[in-house]
């Protein structure tokens, strides 16, 4: 019966979410709207109209600034995202240029009366808050745009450490959801493992203890921790500080293993050469590359008979002794046995693996 009460809380939970981002998306499609037709103010304002002669035009036609002419002109990049220069604050575009146009077309007459009548007014409060009760100002929230938690107390909504919940529009609960750190209902005090750095009446920073610390700290240093963490200790004069675990002859006990200290703990790797199984034992990688020599082995052999062949020769000139003549001889023949049979690809795989080919 419990989890039956649970599943439909949370149904209920998840309705009232999604109906507020229908009314919120209501604000949103309002503001876009605001900064197109903005947008067209701007790019209008030192237009006129067609004729030279500008005091006779606002003396037969009336004052460009609100003439239809422009109103029209304004009108033809309104809830366009061709319209604005930087549009990475809304998402979703294409669907919400199709939203804006529905809600352009139904408040048409409001629009024009900001047009003709109240310039001089931000649009965005006097047609999106007063006018069509779409949004709240920013630090407001619900049906009669009450102010979010801390704004009263002369701080920023939820002390400027958290989001109020419907800020801006008229829906939510006003409760803050406070950023990583901070804690309470207005996100005005450390939560678990902060520490206070500085506190005014409207503010309170809070930063992040060391990462040794358990708890309740003092200052961000290892010195100012209270407790410690697993895999670190307590030392007189240097605060928490990690364990060398690798120092344990316990750790990593298992063949062709070694041990690798970390921060806080530590984690048994393979040695060179070999890796892990599916059962975690460290087994000999065949398919691991061995270490090459300076040279291949076979350019080393073919080096040392074609040395040879030179030396002997050498003598043989020199002497003219018959041993060496034989000599030269068993080294040609060597050199050429070599250069003939001697390579890569005639070395057998194991003969390569052992001499590192």
């Amino acid at each position: 019966m419990s989890r039956i009460l649970f599943l439909v809380a949370v149904s209920i939970a998840i309705a009232s979410q999604k109906e507020i981002a229908i009314k919120n998306e209501k604000c949103r499609t309002c503001n876009f709207l605001v900064s197109t037709f903005d947008e067209g103010l701007k790019k209008t304002a030192r237009h006129h109209f067609a004729g030279g002669d500008t005091a006779w035009e606002e003396k037969n036609l009336g004052k460009y600034k609100t003439s239809e002419t422009r109103l029209i002109e304004v009108l033809e990049g309104v809830c366009k995202k061709s319209s604005l220069p930087n549009i990475d604050k809304f998402t979703g575009i294409s669907e919400l240029e199709f939203k804006c146009a529905t809600q352009l077309e139904r408040h048409e007459e409001t629009i024009e009366e900001f047009y003709y009548n109240q310039q001089h007014n931000n649009m965005s409060i006097w047609l999106c808050v007063d006018e069509l009760k779409l949004c709240c100002p920013h630090g407001h929230f619900g049906k009669n745009c009450e102010k979010c938690p801390g704004l009263s107390d002369g701080a920023d909504a939820c002390f400027g450490k958290g989001s109020c919940h419907g800020d801006g529009s008229r829906e939510g609960s006003g409760k803050c959801k406070c950023e990583a750190g901070y804690t309470g209902n207005l996100c005005r005090h450390c939560d678990n493992e902060y520490f206070e750095e500085s506190r005014t009446e409207q503010s309170v920073t809070c930063k992040k203890c060391h990462e040794g610390c358990l708890g309740i700290c003092s200052s961000d240093s290892p010195k100012g921790c209270s407790k410690c963490r697993h895999g670190w200790v307590m030392t007189e004069g240097e605060g928490c500080t990690d364990v060398n675990e690798c120092e344990n002859e316990s750790a990593c006990t298992k063949d062709h293993e070694v041990c690798v200290n970390t921060v806080g703990s530590y984690r048994c790797d393979c040695k060179e050469g070999y890796k892990k199984d599916d059962a975690y034992n460290c087994q000999f990688d065949v398919e691991a590359s061995p270490d090459r020599p300076f040279m291949p082995i076979d350019q080393q052999l073919k080096m040392i008979a074609f040395s040879s062949l030179v030396i002997i020769i050498t003598f043989v000139v020199w002497h003219g002794s018959l041993v060496l003549y034989v000599l030269t001889g068993i080294a040609i023949v060597a050199l050429i046995l070599v250069d003939l049979y001697v390579n890569p690809d005639t070395i057998p795989d194991e003969a390569k693996r052992f001499l590192g080919l």
